[in-house]
């Protein structure tokens, strides 16, 4: 139970408000208020207590101080206090009947709207299908986050898309290790193909001659005469040495025999048949001789055709022409580039160079051997090197025009439009392996699997509130009406149902009238159909709201324990309703734990008061003090209920407004109206005969501590005014002058001051 408010501050009206004397809450309390004094600003602080909701304390913040709020109260479970915007701790068990209770389930002004029908459900459900309701609303909240997150994923994967590829198609796609290839493969297609009709024109490589050294080189370096006689051979040798000739003795000698054919000496012309040396020369430089000396010219001029400077050219050039034209194709079809042999100049004139040497050598010394030296011999293993090599290019040469020509073949008959697509996939095939695409694609997956269990969870949550909601709704709908027919209503509602349309599920229902369903409607339903909003007064709707509030406590597990607060539970009622309602919360009262009745109506709260036995029930009052603060005081009810005092508020208040009334009428009722409100606040401090004299005296002793001390001035002055115009006070008093308009403002600051003038 709430036993007491020890303290609120600087909370709406509340701006310094600290309970005295016994204000203790009992099972049924009522608490009178004038309006504006403090009601709703109550009701927000206990449910801000209950649902533990700090805003709804500090949005009430009492305009002009700057100081926090801060609120004490007493309850069984021990203090509850709010500073520093929290509470210590919660009170949930408390439940608010208010404006802002029916606003937020019910209805806002006439209509009930998508918001009321999604509170109403949570309220019918109760506890149990809250908290189905809530895994559900959970479950919602994770599929739209999973859906949310896949369609970014995805969105991020669709730009890597070839055109016309679907996103499964692209998850599939099999992981290829030699995609580079292929894709470099196909994408030389793709150039042959736009190249086609270019391409057929487009010569191939050349294969590079392979030079052959002569055969008989040799065989003639190592030929030699038999038949010429030895002692002609040692003479010619033995002369060509006594001359020194030894370089070109035997060509000399050989040239110059045939100018001494006629028998006599080129030089001298003396007759030479005779002369021996002469013979033997002719013995030596025969027949055979000249002919030997002429293979040795003509296979110097063969070595020369074979390996000669004109072959090594030709050789570069072909080697060079044939590097452009693989590079060439290289756009086209995959090559193996030939490479000739880096030195094949070099190498051939080494060659040549040491083989017209051993020719020479051969050419001055016919009839003798000139074997091969080294420097032939290595530069003859080194030309059949280069041999080998060439002809190695050579199969170079040709598996790359076989190639090529396969690459020809291909163009002529290839469908560009059906490589692109190849190449477009193939690229598909390397973007989906990368590792920022494989974790995408690997998320997309986790995210559908994730995005179907939480459906399959909904699915299951949907149904256990269904289940639950069935096995409730109907219940809630018949107690609805119970409690409308025994508040005397004259229509009914028909069992509600819901829905999950539109998001999170709502209820709904419809108005019976003299058997006749009139639908809800919405903020948008034309005045021309039959509607809640026009086919209900506004006692009709405040009562509707009230049975859903009964039927809900009705059906709340924890009601015994339960503190129930209801604020002005009786908006635009006729009185026989009146006093059904007031049946309706005894009945309450006595199922759970505490009743508390704010009112602005005295004689609402008497009507409860009446009901309850005295040990169970407590009166308290909501009261002004001064311009800025209201506090919480004990209430005398039964003198509030009196008739005279009720009267002369009403001549007051008919005096200000229209000015009805004689005036030394309405100046005689000024002062009894403050004693009254003054022994209603504090009686015990102010006794039935105490005076305003006497009530101004002791608020003064008691200081500025006294809860009456703001406004003792403001009594005091008009204690002082009233004493022109009482005969105790003022023999005079029937022929003092009076001032009507003066009389106005004292009529109107007491009527504020005692809460009747707003």
């Amino acid at each position: 139970m709430l036993q007491r408010v020890i303290s609120i501050k600087n909370v709406g009206r509340f701006k310094n408000c600290a309970a005295a004397g016994d204000v203790t809450f009992r099972r049924y309390t009522v608490a009178f208020a004038e309006n504006a004094r403090g009601k709703t600003t109550l009701c927000d602080v206990l449910r801000s207590l209950s649902k533990n909701a700090p805003e709804l304390i500090i949005g009430r913040a009492t305009l002009g101080t700057s100081e926090p709020p801060d609120v004490q109260l007493l309850t069984a479970g021990g203090m509850r206090g709010f500073r520093n915007g929290t509470w210590n701790a919660a009170y949930p068990n408390i439940h608010v009947f208010d404006g802002t209770y029916v606003r937020e389930n019910i209805f806002a002004g006439d209509v009930v709207d998508t918001e009321h029908r999604r509170n109403l459900y949570r309220v019918i459900i109760g506890a149990q299908g809250v908290a189905l309701a809530a895994t559900l609303d959970a479950l919602d909240v994770q599929i739209r986050d999973r859906t949310t997150e896949i369609r970014n994923n995805r969105n991020q994967v669709q730009r890597l898309l070839p055109q016309g590829m679907t996103l499964e198609t692209f998850k599939a796609l099999v992981e290829d290790p030699d995609i580079e290839a292929k894709i470099g493969a196909k994408e030389l297609d793709l150039q042959a193909a736009r190249q086609a009709a270019q391409l057929q024109q487009k010569a191939g490589l050349v294969a590079l001659p392979v030079p052959v050294f002569p055969a008989s080189f040799a065989a003639l370096l190592a030929k030699t005469f038999a038949n010429v006689a030895a002692d002609a051979e040692q003479h010619v040798s033995e002369h060509i040495a006594r001359h020194r000739m030894q370089a070109r003795g035997e060509q000399w000698i050989t040239e110059g025999l045939q100018y001494a054919a006629d028998g006599s000496c080129p030089f001298c012309a003396q007759r030479i048949d005779t002369v021996a040396l002469i013979q033997d020369y002719r013995s030596f430089f025969s027949r055979e001789y000249h002919a030997l000396r002429d293979e040795v010219t003509a296979l110097q001029r063969q070595v020369d055709v074979a390996i000669g400077e004109r072959i090594a050219s030709a050789l570069e050039q072909t080697g060079t022409q044939n590097v452009a034209a693989a590079q060439s194709w290289s756009r086209f079809c995959e090559l193996e580039h030939p490479n000739p042999h880096p030195a094949v100049s070099d190498t051939l004139r080494v060659l040549r160079e040491a083989a017209q040497a051993l020719l020479d050598a051969k050419a001055g010394t016919p009839l003798e051997a000139v074997p091969p030296n080294s420097q032939f011999t290595l530069a003859l293993e080194n030309f059949e090197t280069l041999r080998t090599s060439l002809e190695a290019y050579n199969v170079a040469v040709a598996t790359a025009n076989a190639a090529i020509e396969a690459r020809k073949r291909q163009a002529r008959t290839a469908n560009m439009r059906d490589i692109e697509n190849e190449v477009s996939r193939l690229n598909a095939i390397k973007s989906r392996y990368t590792a920022d695409v494989r974790a995408l694609c690997d998320a997309d997956v986790r995210l559908h699997s994730e995005k179907t269990t939480l459906e399959s969870q909904k699915a299951t949550a949907r149904q256990q509130l269904d289940d639950h909601t069935l096995q409730v709704i109907t219940q809630y709908g018949q107690r609805i009406n119970w409690y409308l027919e025994r508040i005397n209503a004259s229509f009914r509602i028909s069992t509600p149902t819901h829905t999950y349309r539109g998001g999170p599920p709502s209820t709904s229902y419809q108005i019976i009238i003299n058997g006749n369903a009139v639908d809800l409607g919405d903020p948008q339903t034309p005045p021309s159909r039959p509607s809640f909003k026009n086919t209900l007064s506004g006692g009709d709707r405040t009562t509707l709201a009230l049975a859903f509030f009964f039927a809900q406590l009705e059906l709340d597990a924890t009601r015994a324990s339960a503190t129930v607060v209801f604020d002005d539970p009786f908006g635009s009622m006729d009185g026989f309703r009146r006093n059904h309602t007031i049946n309706q919360i005894y009945r309450c009262g006595q199922a759970s734990a505490q009743v508390i009745v704010l009112s602005h109506d005295p004689h609402f709260c008497h009507l409860l008061w009446e009901r309850v036995p005295p040990a169970d029930r407590k009166a308290l009052a909501l009261v002004r003090i001064g311009e800025e603060n209201t506090t919480i005081i004990e209430w005398d009810i039964e003198r509030a209920v009196q008739a005279r005092y009720r009267a002369d508020i009403d001549m007051l208040q008919r005096f200000f407004a229209d000015g009805e009334g004689v005036p030394r009428d309405v100046v005689q009722k000024l002062r009894p109206v403050l004693e009254a409100y003054c022994r209603n606040l504090y009686p015990s401090q102010f006794g039935d005969q105490e005076m305003m004299g006497g009530i101004v005296t002791k608020i003064r002793d008691g200081g500025a501590a006294h809860p009456l001390a703001p406004i003792v001035d403001d009594l005091d002055e008009l204690n002082v005014y009233c004493r022109r115009y009482h005969h105790g006070d003022n023999p005079n008093a029937a022929t003092e002058h009076l001032d009507d308009a003066e009389l106005k403002g004292y009529a109107g600051r007491t009527l504020k001051m005692v809460g009747c003038l707003t």
